[in-house]
């Protein structure tokens, strides 16, 4: 039976594994470089999406401009151009741009019965 490597998980467990004839240690644990290699490997390997350039977009100013700006975002989603997590930010922002943009109309609409309050006032 072969020995067992000596090292330790970052758990603080005992590792697992046979260790490499004549060394204490298994061949991972033996040359780090090699695990953060093959580490990096795997995870390019595990990439679902598509490299493209960078898109660059006009702020939206209206929420016609927000939805479609969303819009593209599912599309891009669902063809594996966009990150989730690259959406999840995009939704949220566009949630608070569409509250401002809320606000900012009932702001025109309070500015404007205070207007037209002020003229009857005055003509009275």
């Amino acid at each position: 039976m072969s020995e067992k490597c000596s090292a330790r998980t970052k758990q603080g467990n005992e590792c697992r594994a046979a260790a490499v004839i004549g060394t204490r240690f298994c061949a991972l644990h033996g040359d780090p470089e090699r695990a953060a290699e093959l580490g990096r490997k795997g995870g390019l390997r595990n990439r679902h999406y598509v490299d493209t350039e960078p898109v660059s977009i006009s702020p939206p100013e209206t929420p016609e401009d927000v939805k479609n700006v969303l819009r593209q975002a599912i599309a891009d989603v669902r063809a594996k151009k966009l990150e989730p997590r690259a959406a999840t930010a995009l939704t949220y922002i566009s949630r608070v741009l569409l509250e401002a943009f809320a606000a900012t109309d009932l702001q025109k609409q309070l500015e404007s019965l205070r207007q037209e309050v002020r003229t009857k006032a005055d003509k009275s």
